[in-house]
């Protein structure tokens, strides 16, 4: 058993570098978790102590925005690691980790953790590295959202044409941060759709203005004395054309 899951931690980001000889030693300090679809791996706020290496499945990492609405943060898939935060810093799980799939993970304790990162340097600095491609994606996630903002302060939509549904495997950091970002898009979408709304109201708002003005303007035309003197003028003529028409 434990050689089983030595290998299963060599496809691990975090310990692929070291030799399998090594993560003997790691295995026996790890124990396996099956995640159903659905079911929460953890929650934000809770007190943090072990981190997970996703071996099979897929999780999504999610936060609440202001109106309590899911917010997706990111998400991580085989061979990626969750949770080693709240070791590190010994605070609170800082989002909630849901099972997109049917999935597999290998857990490791806070204190069999610490043992490792004391006895081998060489993980730390994976760890690093897997801090440093976090890092690159939130950078990327948040010069997208700064544009998309700009863009829809401008009035432009155009970008919402893009919107892409989240799958497993998302290419890019680019690609993963615009399916990512769905809630920014259905956000936006109420903006736009509340927008047209206005618009339309205010449309329909200046046609009333304009017609009240305009039978405004007609009843002050009509009631001044020039109007009724010409008013009378003309109905005299037509008498005089039917008298004249009659002869």
């Amino acid at each position: 058993m434990p050689e089983d899951i030595a290998g299963q931690l060599k496809k691990s980001y975090l310990f692929r570098d070291l030799p399998i000889e090594t993560l003997g030693a790691v295995a026996q300090k790890v124990s396996i978790r099956k995640i159903g679809e659905g079911e929460t791996l953890m929650r934000k706020g809770e007190a943090g102590d072990s981190l997970f290496m996703v071996n099979e499945g897929w999780f999504k990492i999610v936060t609440q925005d202001a109106q309590g609405g899911e917010l997706i943060i990111n998400k991580t898939g085989p061979g990626e690691t969750i949770g080693e935060m709240a070791l590190l810093d010994e605070a609170p799980r800082s989002a909630t980790v849901v099972a997109l799939s049917d999935s597999k993970v290998l857990e490791l304790k806070k204190d069999a953790f610490h043992d490792i990162l004391n006895q081998r340097p060489d993980i730390a600095l994976s760890l690093i590295r897997a801090f440093s491609e976090r890092l690159r994606f939130s950078t990327t996630y948040i010069e997208k959202a700064i544009d998309w903002s700009q863009k829809i302060a401008a009035g432009d939509y155009s970008f919402t044409e893009h919107t892409q549904t989240i799958m497993k495997n998302s290419g890019t950091d680019d690609d993963k941060a615009t399916q990512l970002l769905s809630a920014f898009f259905q956000m936006v979408r109420s903006v736009k759709a509340r927008e047209d709304e206005l618009k339309q109201k205010v449309e329909k708002l200046t046609l009333q203005i304009d017609e009240a003005r305009r039978k405004q303007e007609f009843e002050e035309i009509t009631g001044t004395d020039f109007y009724a003197n010409l008013k009378e003028q003309a109905r005299i003529l037509r008498a005089q054309r039917e008298a004249n028409d009659e002869e």
